[in-house]
């Protein structure tokens, strides 16, 4: 793991801290179209863990490659992301902050 990585994954962790103030959302933010990392596809993170898509279990910020943690890291900080909002009746709906 390279300086570069390490300071790449401290400012998504940055990221997702700031979204969760402003959202008030704890859970998954999903993005519009997923980052492709050698033969994953990953679709979602949390303030942890990226996931790929269709799996349950995360996998680890560090088995991803440089590329693919500026493209998450550029994801967040452009907005190009969403999440579910529960409403009191059970049903979801789908929200975002507003792109740059």
């Amino acid at each position: 793991m390279n300086f570069i990585s390490r300071h790449l994954i401290e400012k998504i962790y940055e990221e997702v801290k700031k979204k969760q103030a402003v959202l008030k959302h704890e859970h998954f933010y999903y993005f519009d179209e997923p980052i492709v990392d050698s033969k994953r596809r990953i679709d979602r993170i949390n303030r942890w863990n990226p996931y790929v898509k269709n799996e349950v279990l995360p996998i680890s910020w560090y088995s991803l490659d440089g590329g693919s943690l500026m493209e998450a890291y550029k994801k967040l900080k452009n907005n190009d992301f969403y999440i579910y909002k529960n409403l009191d009746d059970g049903k979801s709906y789908k929200t975002r902050i507003k792109k740059k």
